[in-house]
């Protein structure tokens, strides 16, 4: 039998090999974000905000959002108004379409995309006492801190961008899972798509790429240096980059058991390192673009140097002037009425977003403005009031 287990290991690893890649002028992308019910950040901003900075016009760009909503939990979204507008478009001109999980389907996607003797995906969902489940307002950094019944709807609606990325047309050349609250910068035409594409090539083994941080970003933009780097903290699990070709051949990926707490990001890593492929997952170490995510309570109160830390809603509001932001001109006040905040907030946002694509953040050093090993902001009321993203 381990012989048996070695050939098909062997066989899987000379195929990925041998593939030669589909060589374009331009590369095509699917663009994935997920929202639940409880949002705070509307998600029109932050996917409009990713898809003009995570590529130049370099590359062809497809939009998708998991809507997210546990049987168990409360179904009204403070998206609605936002993913309504996107389903309207989304089968005439619009890029970005829209997919609800079906809960139904769990054991499907399961056993399509992972194979394991213990698959327990059986477990009391519902609080006893009250009936529903109290979701993170936006799922925490620290996906750790999720209880089983948050983790499996994350799970379920990470296996939902799986089936978006295996069941895409057949051009896509990468998938892209993103958080909608994860903000990404590009400083010339080189986006983290670009990179993507010239590290796969070089990498013929790699099946998972993770993006720089901002640390990085400076180091490597300093040193002129574009290469990707062994990953030493698994995959990210606010952004990752999936070349689709590659990723076909995995599945379904074995792994030692699957039940509702288990972490998504896990058990993919796990699922390739046992696929035979040396290196399936690998860090972008390159300057030009990075990404980041916002600070949030789960990092601990002593994560940043100030004494009063700033969640992402909390970080907009503070972002908000009198003066417009060069985008008000498209916000309709009454589709962000369900957020906290409502329109006024939606233009914090829109203002903090326009300041980070311009720059306008402060430097890695000293470390005051950066948390959890350069992944999470650290907002200063007042670096924000002189003008800075954070």
């Amino acid at each position: 039998m381990r012989a048996l287990l070695l050939a098909f290991a062997s066989c899987r690893a000379a195929a990925l090999t041998a593939r030669k890649p589909r060589v374009r002028a331009r590369t095509k992308t699917l663009l994935a974000t997920m929202v639940y019910p409880d949002d705070e950040i509307p998600v029109d901003l932050m996917m409009e905000h990713h898809l003009r900075m995570v590529s130049s016009n370099m590359s062809i760009l497809q939009g998708a959002i998991i809507d997210n909503r546990p049987p168990w939990g409360e179904t009204r979204s403070t998206q609605e108004r936002l993913l309504t507008r996107y389903r309207r478009s989304q089968d005439t001109t619009g890029i970005v379409g829209v997919k609800k999980v079906d809960y139904s389907n769990l054991s499907t996607l399961v056993n399509r995309f992972f194979s394991s003797n213990e698959i327990n995906l059986f477990a009391r969902l519902v609080d006893s006492k009250t009936g529903v489940v109290n979701l993170a307002a936006d799922m925490p950094t620290n996906v750790s801190k999720l209880d089983e019944k948050a983790n499996a709807a994350r799970l379920l609606g990470m296996l939902n961008f799986l089936e978006l990325c295996a069941d895409a047309e057949n051009d896509v050349d990468l998938c892209i899972y993103m958080d909608s609250t994860t903000f990404v910068h590009r400083s010339n035409d080189t986006g983290v798509v670009e990179q993507a594409v010239k590290l796969f090539q070089q990498n013929p083994q790699a099946v998972v790429l993770n993006p720089p941080d901002i640390c990085t970003f400076r180091k490597a933009g300093e040193n002129g240096v574009c290469k990707a780097g062994n990953v030493t903290s698994g995959i990210n699990h606010g952004f990752f980059v999936v070349n689709r070709d590659r990723f076909e051949g995995f599945a379904p990926m074995p792994v030692e058991s699957v039940g509702l707490g288990s972490v998504f990001e896990d058990l993919l890593a796990e699922g390739l390192t046992k696929g035979g492929v040396e290196g399936p997952v690998k860090q972008i170490r390159c300057g030009g673009a990075f990404a980041i995510h916002p600070y949030d309570s789960s990092l601990g109160k002593y994560a940043c140097q100030s004494q009063r830390q700033l969640g992402l809603s909390a970080h907009s509001q503070a972002a908000t002037t009198r003066a417009s932001s060069a985008r008000d001109a498209g916000l309709f006040s009454e589709d962000y009425s369900r957020f906290p905040g409502g329109g006024l907030r939606a233009k914090g946002l829109a203002s903090l977003i326009e300041r980070f694509e311009a720059g306008k953040f402060p430097e890695a050093k000293p470390m005051d403005s950066l948390t959890n090993k350069c992944n999470n902001m650290c907002p200063s009321k007042e670096r924000i009031r002189d003008g800075l993203a954070w």
